[in-house]
């Protein structure tokens, strides 16, 4: 009886090992930096730096006048502005299965490039702001606050979708964008973004 309780507790404790470490696998790292930035994961918040190893629920955060690109084990990239924050919900990226599924939430103006998970067969990736949900077809676009409004979103490549509970829009060629005035608002009338918003937009998230 004895015997059989030691061995219970050994699988016990070797399988809450192998879940930690499983947790802790790192999904992309900190690929470039400018100025400070942290990333609070497991209730514990350290500062980042260049190749720093990010994780799945982890939550990085920038400071004042900061830039920072964090690239995904698939080569999904996404570079944040200054006092942004970015969490990682959800990182699937199994070429074997042809599946793909990135769920990300990001608070402040941000570009993503998808990556390798965005052409497989079965996917879905998608990025959470507070205004609106940004849905991603193998894409690459800018989102943030811009002109007084709440959200605007820039396609740069590939296809877009931009919803909330009041409407939808869908980007689909490149240079449109749409405007969400405030929160609860829908998604505006898709336009050609003049090119000075376009600079503007861009500057954000551009490293000096």
């Amino acid at each position: 009886m004895l015997h059989r309780l030691i061995v219970i507790a050994l699988m016990l404790f070797f399988g809450l090992a192998v879940g930690k470490a499983a947790a802790q696998q790192a999904i992309g790292d900190v690929s470039r930096l400018q100025g400070k930035a942290s990333g609070t994961h497991g209730g514990v918040t350290e500062a980042l730096g260049l190749k720093s190893s990010v994780f799945l629920n982890e939550v990085v955060s920038t400071g004042e006048a900061a830039r920072l690109e964090v690239t995904l084990t698939d080569g999904t990239r996404v570079t944040l502005g200054e006092r942004a924050k970015l969490t990682l919900n959800t990182f699937v990226f199994s070429p074997a299965a042809g599946r793909g599924r990135i769920k990300i939430r990001v608070v402040g103006a941000f570009r993503f490039l998808s990556g390798q998970a965005s052409k497989l067969a079965r996917s879905d990736i998608s990025v959470r702001t507070p205004i609106a949900i940004i849905g991603i077809r193998g894409t690459e676009f800018w989102a943030g606050p811009i002109d007084n409004q709440a959200l605007g979103v820039f396609l740069i490549q590939g296809v877009v979708s931009v919803s909330n509970a009041a409407g939808e829009q869908i980007l689909s060629e490149p240079g449109q964008g749409t405007n969400v005035a405030t929160r609860g608002a829908a998604p505006g009338p898709v336009t050609v973004w003049p090119q000075d918003k376009v600079n503007r937009a861009l500057a954000t998230v551009t490293f000096q």
